[in-house]
């Protein structure tokens, strides 16, 4: 039965019906709860989970009729019929003893009406001019956006065999056990060692700038050692500050855990970079996230009747779960709400702010149809110097049913999608290169 849910889900949101991954896993667990013996529980289930508006639930009715309908009486009696004509007779053969046969009428085709589920599953396309003219050299950019960074995998390709056997391109969004959460956290450090040496900043040689001691000696080996050349190198930057705004409810938590976990280790937490975790408010999680990654256990709350993403995540003796359950300010069964929280860090004092500041927002950009507040993410994109977004979601999802990423992208100047460790670890590297 999960398959045709799925199916069902996947109509829904070519109708324009938002469905987020969370709440999928709601309507699975209720199905289990009330069974598929009665139509109406049935039904019942699955409206309470995936839809929220009084419009969607018209469209919800007349999908769901046209999925789950109750075959006809006349319909029943057919199919116990059997093709002789009668109700288990044999069909008579002819005289000549050759077996008769129904004659041919040519069938004229049905016309078809066209449906609301029959559009394109494909990407807003708002968005997708955003990307096609923020590649270099495109003509009639808008807003701050200059590079996308999108996964160079062929998406045909990604459900096939090489995407089992490549555990990086493993989908983050989708339903995972925690063993394979550990699996894929074992590959962390080898990523993180990766990015290092990728990243890694090395001195040039300038005609402006500081002595370079350490060549003096090598640039005069023919003058006997005296210092009749004084190499110069190039003065060192300034480290920018670093604000991770990071989406923590069930689509993204996953995503965010890995990303984290990364991202601290390359980072310096409380003196570089601060850290704001979000479900429909900013919270502050700085020192438990630094506690956390140096192997302090956690205590966390009960987990009130759910199981969270992130179980397997543990740089330490607890799980990212278990951090997020142990901040009392965070309310991770609250709907997503990306303008209250752009809002609410707007007016905050923990909002960024600095030439050199550098604000990374990790999330899918899904409003669950509320308020986006594009204006609120404008203010505070204008006081950054460099925005980057990373998009826990493939791109063909982007600004379909919720999520109202385009409004978004004229304020942001690097967009990357992170669907999986390879996408996390190509946004760490786009970090790395503007601190």
């Amino acid at each position: 039965m999960i398959p045709a849910v799925a199916r069902f889900v996947e109509s829904l949101r070519r109708a324009g019906v938002g469905t987020s991954p969370a709440e999928v896993l709601d309507a699975t667990r209720a199905l289990d709860r009330v069974g598929l013996e009665d139509r109406r529980r049935f039904r019942a289930a699955l409206k309470a989970t995936l839809i929220k508006t009084r419009e969607h639930g018209a469209l919800f009715d007349r999908l769901f009729e046209q999925f789950f309908a109750t075959p006809s009486g006349a319909a029943r009696k057919r199919r116990r019929q059997k093709p002789g004509g009668g109700h288990g007779m044999a069909r008579r053969p002819a005289p000549d003893g050759i077996p008769r046969s129904a004659p041919e009428t040519p069938r004229r085709p049905r016309r078809r009406e066209p449906r609301a589920d029959d559009r394109p599953r494909a990407m807003d396309e708002s968005v997708r001019k955003a990307i096609r003219t923020a590649r270099p050299g495109a003509s009639g950019r808008t807003g701050r956006l200059r590079r996308v960074r999108l996964d160079d995998v062929n998406p045909a390709q990604r459900r096939g065999p090489a995407e089992m056997t490549s555990p990086l391109r493993r989908d983050l969004t989708r339903p995972m056990p925690t063993e394979e959460e550990r699996a894929l956290a074992e590959m962390v450090p080898r990523l993180l060692e990766t990015i290092r040496l990728r990243i890694s900043r090395r001195a040039r040689r300038a005609r402006r700038g500081r002595v370079w001691t350490r060549r003096i000696f090598r640039e005069n080996l023919s003058r006997e050692g005296i210092p009749f050349v004084l190499p110069r190198r190039r003065p060192k930057t300034r480290r920018s500050r670093v604000v991770l705004l990071v989406d923590v409810s069930f689509s993204a938590a996953r995503a965010t855990g890995y990303f984290l976990w990364m991202a601290s280790s390359c980072l310096q937490l409380g003196r570089h970079a601060r850290v704001l975790a979000f479900v429909d408010r900013p919270v502050e999680i700085t020192a438990e996230l630094r506690a956390w990654t140096r192997g302090r256990a956690v205590a966390p709350e009960p987990r009130r009747g759910r199981k969270f993403p992130g179980a397997g995540i543990r740089p330490s003796r607890s799980g990212f779960d278990d951090l997020l359950l142990s901040i009392p300010d965070l309310n991770l069964l609250a709907p997503s709400d990306y303008g209250r929280t752009f809002d609410a860090l707007r007016r905050s004092k923990l909002r960024p702010a600095g030439r050199d500041t550098v604000l990374v927002v990790l999330g899918d950009a899904r409003t669950n149809h509320l308020d986006p507040l594009a204006w609120a993410l404008e203010e505070i994109a204008r006081r950054c110097r460099f925005v980057l977004w990373l998009v826990p979601e493939a791109r063909g999802r982007w600004g379909t049913g919720d999520s109202e990423l385009a409004r978004y992208l004229p304020f942001i100047d690097t967009v990357v999608e992170a669907r999986d460790l390879a996408g996390i670890a190509r946004g760490l590297e786009e970090l790395l290169r503007r601190r």
